[in-house]
């Protein structure tokens, strides 16, 4: 692995050669204490309303959210974006939208008193990549240079989207003690207010391919940079779909699965417009069903389906990687049937999701899943809830899961969670004349990457997509028609 002062001293030259440009000056950076912010940081784990991936990888090297790595070379591998712009006077050249963003992310890491950031490499072309890949060859050998170095089409700098930021004083330019300084430390924990990740996160070699490079900031939007923090997805590679479970039947949490009428289970892919296109079988069989849910119950991964019965089981069947499911896994019985329930990750103490729900006498109750498996015991948390519909969801955008709840009178209602098995508040009305809703799925990622929303099956059958802000509704669309006597997976 490289030492910070061989990094220093390669990149010296490299910046000569390829990616001439100065580092701003600044104030010295301000003491801080360094271990106590990275541990308010690393305890600030989101609930993670949905832990798996949500939408396929973007190819398109103009979009924001594309997805360039070892195994993804740019298409074409001689893309040139067409709107750069000098970033802050530096000489180094982002995207126009990258970079107005970065002016707002050094403003507030300048605010916070870390002492200020600098600028120190951007866009990279085909040919200057391949000139800073061929240096570290013949510096390092091939092997040492992928790790630190991309080949020439598979660069994020040639993107026009990453940038190498340091501390305005110049100190650990380019080496990893900028993460443990306060400009760093800041980052990590802001970056996504503005659109940026921090690409090569550290532990994570091999998910991206790269040692870990706390400054390499890659724009991504500050929708799906706040999706990924939220629901705590540290590399792109793990947030897109695809990376364990290409082959498994559910994929995407932006997809719908629904039972028919006469049993058949299916698939409706989400496409890039913000719909869903034709339906796969999944599963046949699917009657007596009175409530299923999409959900990894045990952690690994691949989507798994949680199944109510109206006999009073509740069943688990377990997505396979390669596809299918497993045979049901009984992990309730008794009065099953009798209860309305919601599934997913209401205690970030718990490593599986769990389930609320009330029997017709109105108390509420959370079911922990503290093994991935059967459930166990159950806690009492509320009274009153009788004829409610209900439907977990992080309506407020705190990385917490909140019960949205329909009433009897058609207002809709959300129950803040505290991330801990219970509520952090009164609840607030957040619309009315849901009473001709027939079910409520929360969805990821059907408008784009990073994009929240609640598909809502109508009494007439139409699909209305209701896009979820920090605790407001976005755009209400129409996604669907003739779902009369489909049964919505949630």
């Amino acid at each position: 692995m490289r030492n910070a002062r061989r990094r220093l001293a390669a990149c010296a030259a490299i910046l000569s050669l390829a990616v001439a440009g100065g580092v701003m000056a600044g104030s010295p950076a301000t003491a801080a204490p360094a271990a106590a912010v990275q541990a308010a940081v690393q305890a600030a784990v989101p609930t993670a309303a949905n832990p798996l991936p949500s939408v396929d990888p973007v190819g398109d090297p103009a979009n924001f959210s594309v997805l360039v790595n070892k195994s993804r070379p740019l298409n074409p591998v001689s893309y040139a974006p067409g709107d750069l712009v000098d970033a802050r006077g530096s000489g180094q050249y982002l995207r126009a939208e990258a970079a107005a963003w970065l002016n707002g992310l050094f403003q507030g890491a300048a605010d916070a008193g870390t002492g200020g950031l600098a600028v120190v490499s951007g866009y990279r072309s085909y040919a200057q990549q391949q000139q800073v890949y061929s240096y570290y060859v013949s510096i390092y050998g091939k092997a040492q240079a992928d790790l630190i170095s991309a080949r020439p089409g598979h660069s994020e700098h040639q993107t026009g989207l990453a940038v190498d930021v340091g501390n305005a004083n110049g100190s650990c330019g380019l080496s990893t003690c900028f993460g443990d300084t306060a400009a760093g430390i800041w980052v990590a924990a802001n970056a996504h207010k503005y659109g940026f990740i921090v690409r090569y996160p550290n532990g994570y070699t091999n998910i991206t391919g790269y040692s870990y490079e706390p400054w390499h900031l890659r724009y991504v939007g500050v929708d799906l940079a706040t999706d990924m923090k939220r629901r705590g997805f540290p590399t792109m590679e793990q947030y897109f779909a695809g990376n364990p479970t290409a082959y498994a039947s559910i994929t995407s949490g932006a997809d719908l699965v629904a039972a028919d009428s006469s049993g058949r289970l299916l698939r409706y892919p989400a496409h890039g417009g913000g719909g869903y296109g034709v339906p796969t079988m999944i599963g046949s069989n699917w009657h007596g069903l009175k409530q299923a849910f999409v959900v990894d119950w045990d952690a690994d991964g691949v989507y798994d389906i949680l199944a109510q019965w109206d006999n009073g089981t509740l069943g688990l069947f377990k997505g396979w990687p390669g596809g299918a499911f497993s045979t049901q896994i009984v992990v309730g019985t008794g009065d099953w049937d009798k209860m309305t329930i919601t599934v997913g990750k209401w205690s970030a103490a718990q490593g599986y999701p769990g389930i609320v729900g009330y029997l017709p006498d109105g108390g509420l109750r959370y079911y922990p899943n503290t093994s991935g498996r059967a459930l166990t015991y159950r806690v009492d948390i509320g009274s009153g809830w009788a004829g409610m519909g209900l439907t977990m969801a992080d309506w407020n955008a705190d990385g917490a899961n909140d019960i949205l709840a329909t009433t009897t009178s058609g207002h809709l209602l959300s129950y803040p969670g505290n991330g801990g098995g219970g509520f952090a508040g009164l609840p607030a009305t957040i619309g009315s004349g849901w009473g001709t809703m027939k079910a409520l799925v929360p969805s990821f990622g059907l408008s784009g990457p990073g994009t929240r929303g609640v598909t809502a099956q109508t009494v007439d059958g139409l699909l209305v997509d209701y896009a979820l802000g920090a605790g407001f509704w976005g755009t209400q669309r129409q996604v669907g028609n003739g779902w009369n006597g489909m049964k919505l997976f949630k």
